[in-house]
């Protein structure tokens, strides 16, 4: 089965680590991160920045308006997501349990391909 990992940060969390703090989690990503390419077959995207994003917002009466930033406002923004394999949600959870170790979230959704 195929899930989807977003992973989230939480707004200025990243700018008040010292540089050695930073350098630690750097090294901890690229440990995970070739771990999962190794046994889940992943990939890792990053998104650019909130403040660089456009939503594009369908109202009621079908009037369509392009936004500056993300569709949902606030400090906790998603900073991008990863694609596993895994044989069970619960088996995708313990790497996206893996995958935390900032201030945040990540959200584990099992894809389902369209057309089956």
């Amino acid at each position: 089965m195929k899930f989807m990992i977003f992973f989230n940060h939480v707004e200025g969390v990243w700018e008040s680590l010292d540089e050695a703090t930073r350098q630690r989690h750097q090294a901890t990503l690229g440990k995970l991160m070739s771990e999962l390419v190794a046994e889940k077959n992943a990939k890792m995207f990053f998104f650019a920045p909130p403040a660089d994003a456009r939503t594009v917002r369908q109202h009621p009466d079908g009037h369509q308006e392009t936004l500056k930033g993300p569709a949902r406002p606030g400090p906790e923004q998603a900073g991008g997501y990863y694609l596993i394999e895994a044989d069970s949600i619960d088996e995708a959870v313990e790497w996206a349990r893996r995958g935390r170790f900032l201030t945040g979230a990540n959200e584990v959704r099992q894809l389902v391909e369209f057309p089956s």
